[in-house]
């Protein structure tokens, strides 16, 4: 099984915890097993469980392990055009998706959901269609008060930083805005300034998480990250490394011939082509797209049906893409 990412910190039952109904715990508990079942191949449904939409494709970083800031990686050519999904294709998705069962949204891939003027109008949209999962990822340099306010009342449920680092000089090394380093401690005290404001007004969601991907010269700096964060936030998410350069191959016996992503989610890039992942690699598997197809077309279709069975029976790779993602990620 595909498992690049592990967590600290029970977010789950915080988040049973703090539902303030019974409805709401239950559709939470079912939604869990269903991801459950299909993340472990137990089940796979006539719809995805999960559902991320890259509302547009910008970034106020350029970060060195992202596409957008690798100029020679060919993934990038697709961010040097700014591309964003109509507005009301979205709120069309996001009536579909609760149609048809999906139960978690994220408004994020390879973008900063806190650069779109509407981030907020959809997240409160899906929220009154009651997801039981409704998030986003930001780097937090743009959380200003105005920000940290409209995510406060938004029915955001959990919403994750990446920050990467625990010292100035690795952020800076990492993290580029306009080819400068980005400000490390601007990004460390909007963050604190989120959680203050947040026990301050005794909000319950968003669940905070914060997240570090493990590079060669950040992975000395975690034990301090975690002792730092873990009394401050909800869950801390620990990423290996996707080397979307290709520069670092993983040794063979590290290889897993299958990946669940496929088995729960779909990925809606900016320009509505329908991916089976969000990692990179499976930017270049098209399923579909979402100004031709329904979602549930896309996700019944013998193409994809194909894919999960293919993944299901550990033959990934017999696709290039597949072959190439799990040999360049650390798993």
């Amino acid at each position: 099984m595909y498992n690049k990412t592990s967590s600290l910190g029970k977010i789950h039952e915080k988040t049973l915890k703090l539902l303030e109904c019974d409805q709401k715990k239950k559709d939470y508990l079912d939604y869990r097993e269903e991801f459950d079942n299909a993340s472990n191949f137990k089940k796979i449904y006539n719809y995805p469980i999960h559902i991320d939409i890259e509302i547009d494709n910008f970034c106020n970083f350029a970060c060195t392990f992202c596409p957008i800031g690798q100029k020679d990686n060919e993934l990038n050519g697709y961010y040097k055009t700014l591309k964003k999904l109509d507005e009301n294709k979205i709120y069309e998705i996001l009536d579909e998706t609760k149609k048809i069962g999906v139960k978690s949204v994220q408004f994020s891939l390879v973008n900063e959901p806190l650069a779109n003027k509407n981030i907020f109008k959809y997240v409160k949209y899906a929220s009154k269609l009651k997801f039981s999962d409704i998030f986003f990822v930001s780097n937090g340099y743009l959380l200003n008060e105005k920000n940290i306010h409209n995510i406060l009342k938004s029915g955001l449920t959990k919403i994750q930083f990446s920050l990467d680092a625990f010292s100035e000089n690795t952020y800076k090394e990492r993290r580029l805005k306009n080819t400068k380093p980005a400000n490390y401690k601007k990004t460390l005290n909007n963050i604190l300034n989120f959680l203050k404001i947040k026990k301050k007004l005794g909000k319950n969601f968003p669940l905070v998480r914060v997240s570090f991907i493990e590079l060669d010269d950040n992975k000395k700096e975690f034990n301090d990250f975690k002792k730092f964060w873990e009394e401050k936030v909800d869950g801390i998410n620990y990423q290996k490394l996707v080397d979307y350069s290709q520069k670092t191959q993983f040794a063979e016996e590290n290889f897993l011939n299958s990946c669940n992503m496929p088995m729960f989610r779909l990925a809606i890039k900016s320009d509505g082509n329908v991916k089976p992942c969000c990692v990179g690699f499976g930017e270049k598997i098209h399923l579909g797209n979402v100004y031709n197809q329904t979602l549930s077309e896309i996700w019944n279709s013998n193409f994809m049906k194909n894919f999960q069975k293919m993944h299901l029976e550990k033959r990934a790779n017999e696709n290039e893409v597949c072959k190439n993602c799990l040999k360049y990620t650390n798993v």
